[in-house]
């Protein structure tokens, strides 16, 4: 999109005042009073409505977006990095400070510039923006007045960090400790929240610093900001952490917490260390999270009542399987929410504990001084639990006591890294746990995956993948397209896909006699159960996702274990 940059005051008042009038936020009076305003003060129609008070400024500028079609920033997620702005003023030899009191904030990549302002009817600035040769296309966003504010707060606050590092300082925990360090760091942890993204990494490199966040699944840059600072960030991210910040040969984990409005989060940090220093991940935990319910996770219904069973069973194992980061822990804490009533003992060791459960007694392993989970859970078992969950199964010793654990009437919910339900059970096998133990205490096994949900706003209906059968092509089949809404990407959000294999009668003898994967994946469609692939394509022919995602992220090979 090249929207028109300079646009005409008076035509725009008018196409305004009717988008207002259409929207029912003003009638034919409060319209008068609008251009009575305009005619006596000479101030626009968009200004005129926020001051006279029949709306407020955000809804003004939505509408105000759709009348010009400029794409609205409404959130600081959204907002250009101050360092690029600097960068792209610098280079096409704007001063900064008249950047700022223009509220005109440009962003060069390539050939393509970016204006963004609070300001769309700044004919004059505009005009000058709009003369520059070196673009040969320029796009415009609008600012709310609130984004405004917080893009000229970043340009200063980047100013400052550079000044800080301009200084020779050799010091790097008293630079740490430094507001225009905290304030950096104050405002990476903002904009993650703001991004919803899951992880923030930070790695040094041999010129710049990368600063990337996980959302949706996905790593996006953030920003770059030069190798010298990667120090004092790392060290002001371990002095909140309780790290050492001397530390830098070992890899060290710690956690913190923070907060964005009224929303708490835990942040778990890791360090490792590499060849240009060290690389950072931060991961953010909501402590309160609306969606540890079972029915948010995205269960099909058939999914939901056979899960709901296994968390009713007096004994036996319940396995999570799938890769790291696929949501396996949310799916316990869901089912142990769904459990608890308050007539049951619970108990978990987990390694961290990611999320605090009323009623529920957590406890954290640490290898470090030799609690490990297998030393946890024959504590466990003099504490009278019904229900126990295992952050992991990683080894024999805490897979012997998990299944003693089940055969001695308690209910054992753990995970496992496989790539499907059904091989989880050679896995069991290779860690050393006994055929016939496998098959006497597993009583239900769930796989799972993450899919991005396509945006509601751009997603188009396409036909149905031409490999589907023709009576298997019916239902909504949507693809990706990509709009403001979901910054180009086609998708916002995730939702859980699903395998959930009940250990039958028939499946026992199989894993008792130690059959071949396919063999046991055979029989476990036999009794009912779906492959990841197909409820992903469920997914998908209800337009919740697209099969692009779903061949992404649900291809298991018939000869993964």
């Amino acid at each position: 999109m090249n929207s028109q940059l300079i646009i005409d005051k008076t035509s725009i008042d008018d196409k305004l005042c009717d988008a207002f009038k259409s929207s029912g936020l003003l009638n034919a009076e409060d319209i008068l009073r609008v251009l009575s305003a305009i005619e006596e003060t000479g101030i626009s129609a968009l200004t005129a409505v926020t001051r006279l008070g029949f709306c407020g400024e955000e809804m003004a500028y939505e509408i105000m977006s759709t009348v010009i079609d400029w794409p609205l920033v409404r959130n600081n997620a959204e907002c250009p990095q101050s360092s690029d702005v600097i960068a792209s003023a610098e280079q096409l030899e704007l001063s900064i400070d008249w950047c700022i009191d223009q509220h005109i904030f440009p962003i060069m990549r390539d050939k393509y510039l970016a204006i963004y302002t609070d300001d769309p009817l700044a004919r004059f600035p505009l005009s000058i923006i709009d003369s520059l040769q070196t673009a040969e296309s320029k796009t415009p966003y609008l600012l709310t007045p609130a984004m405004a504010v917080t893009v000229i707060d970043g340009v200063g606050q980047e100013r400052a960090v550079s000044e800080l590092f301009g200084e020779s300082r050799s010091d790097i925990g008293a630079l740490a400790e430094e507001a225009p360090v905290i304030n950096l760091v104050n405002s990476i942890l903002e904009r993650a929240i703001q991004a919803d993204a899951s992880d923030i990494h930070i790695e040094a490199g041999a010129d710049s610093m990368a600063v990337r966040f996980r959302v949706d699944g996905r790593l996006n840059e953030f920003m770059q900001q030069p190798s010298s600072r990667f120090p004092a960030i790392a060290s002001r991210i371990k002095l909140l952490s309780q790290l050492d910040i001397a530390e830098k040969r070992l890899p060290q984990d710690g956690r913190f917490s923070t907060r964005s409005g009224k929303r708490e989060f835990d942040v778990r940090v890791s360090t490792a260390p590499d060849v240009y220093g060290e690389s950072i991940v931060m991961r953010l935990l909501p402590r309160q999270r609306e969606d540890l319910a079972l029915e948010s996770l995205g269960f099909e219904d058939d999914h939901l009542d056979l899960i709901r069973s296994w968390g009713k069973l007096n004994n036996g194992i319940v396995l999570v399987t799938g890769p790291t980061g696929s949501g396996k822990s949310t799916t316990l804490y869901s089912l142990l929410e769904e459990i608890n009533t308050g007539e049951e003992k619970i108990l978990t060791v987990e390694d961290p504990v990611e999320y605090q459960l009323d009623g529920v007694t957590q406890v954290q392993a640490r290898d470090d001084i030799g609690y490990t989970f297998a030393r946890a859970l024959r504590t466990f078992l003099r504490q009278d639990p019904d229900v126990i969950m295992v952050g992991e199964i990683r080894d024999k010793e805490t897979a012997d006591i998990a299944v003693q654990s089940s055969l001695t009437g308690h209910l054992v919910l753990s995970t496992i890294h496989t790539n499907d339900a059904c091989s989880v059970f050679p896995r069991l096998n290779d860690i050393g746990v006994e055929p016939y133990m496998v098959a006497a205490t597993i009583q239900g096994v769930e796989a799972q995956r993450l899919l991005r949900k396509l945006c509601g706003a751009c997603a188009k209906s396409v036909a149905p993948p031409s490999f589907l059968k023709k009576n298997d092509g019916k239902g909504d089949w949507q693809e990706a397209v990509g709009c403001p809404e979901c910054h180009g990407k086609g998708y916002r959000g995730r939702v859980g896909v699903y395998e959930l294999v009940s250990v039958t009668a028939e499946l026992r003898d199989l894993i008792i006699k130690k059959a071949p994967l396919d063999e046991l994946r055979d029989q476990a469609r036999k009794d009912g159960s779906r492959s990841l692939m197909d409820g992903g394509l469920l997914k998908a022919s209800k337009g919740i996702t697209s099969v692009n995602e779903v061949l992404r992220a649900c291809v298991v090979k018939e000869s993964d274990t």
